[in-house]
């Protein structure tokens, strides 16, 4: 299991370090943990957590919805746009595209 610094999750999530220390005090979205000097440290899930969120954030989920959202309902969202993002990068017809309304097959 890795650890990471703040400015290690600002560098790898793009969200300045001040902001996660602003979401961490105002929403309780992250909860690092400490070291006996009170320095903050992250473990993988809080760096895949803090990930999701930026690409919420990015997408224009506001940080004040993100905070009322479980982990569960964050990785479905996130699911959703990633599945959105790349079905639109990547243009070839999907199985399920295939199908009108009446489940029928189209060509």
């Amino acid at each position: 299991m890795a650890v990471y610094s703040i400015k290690d999750l600002e560098k790898l999530s793009g969200i300045k370090a001040h902001t996660l220390r602003i979401w961490e005090q105002r929403y309780g979205i992250i909860t690092p943990k400490r070291t006996k000097t009170n320095i903050r440290f992250f473990e993988d899930e809080d760096l895949k957590l803090i990930l999701n969120i930026a690409l919420l954030n990015k997408n224009g989920v506001k940080i004040s919805k993100i905070a009322r959202m479980d982990k569960s309902e964050i990785a479905g969202k996130v699911a959703t746009i990633s599945g959105s993002q790349f079905r639109a990068q990547h243009p070839t017809r999907c199985a399920h595209d295939l199908h009108d309304r009446n489940g029928r097959v189209q060509v």
